[in-house]
């Protein structure tokens, strides 16, 4: 997973676009270091900015984006990194609390708000991504689990989903049923998006 981390972000970065990417437990080496810069007591942000957000249902979450520019042993093996992003997570629902860290790396060197405003995007659109994908289509209880199919059969769900929002159906699950049993249709709105 490393090395196709990287190899995404050179691509990316070749094409003289920039990156927010989340570091995650499958990239040990990369994630033992982001957390050690974020971590030390000599440690100290760039910028930070918290955001609050709360709910009806009685959900409070504060959301705190700190911004690194501390690249001991990270900068050597990614050398399009220019930041390291640490979001701190802390919510209250029903008398719980709970705490997260999440980490990213950035060839970007913008604010802290902006850095808060890109990464909150992205999970927006992923949370609703996969809400419709679990509740229209099921997906968390399909049963394809071999070689490239459940990589296949979710990009064929993304499309259909994408062709649906493009041509604004509110009922994806109902129109799941009806392209379903007449594909045709399905295709017939993807021709007109030329």
């Amino acid at each position: 997973m490393h090395y196709i981390l990287k190899k995404t972000l050179h691509k990316i970065i070749r094409r003289q676009h920039d990156y927010v990417a989340q570091v995650k437990a499958n990239q040990k080496e990369l994630l033992k270091w982001v957390e050690f810069n974020t971590s030390i007591d000599a440690a100290k942000p760039i910028d930070s900015f918290i955001s609050y957000e709360h709910n009806t249902h009685g959900r409070h979450e504060e959301r705190i984006c700190e911004i690194y520019d501390d690249l001991y042993q990270i900068k050597d093996n990614w050398k399009s990194v220019k930041r390291v992003i640490k979001i701190t997570s802390t919510t209250l629902s029903y008398g719980k609390c709970s705490i997260e860290n999440h980490y990213y790396i950035s060839s970007l060197k913008v604010d802290a708000k902006t850095f808060a405003h890109i990464i909150r995007s992205h999970w927006k659109i992923e949370n609703s991504l996969h809400y419709v994908k679990d509740v229209s289509f099921d997906e968390d209880s399909s049963r394809i689990r071999t070689d490239q199919a459940p990589l296949i059969s979710t990009m064929i769900r993304s499309l259909a989903i994408n062709i649906m929002n493009i041509n604004k159906i509110l009922n994806i699950k109902k129109a799941r049923k009806l392209f379903g049993w007449s594909p045709h249709r399905l295709f017939n709105l993807s021709s007109g998006l030329k």
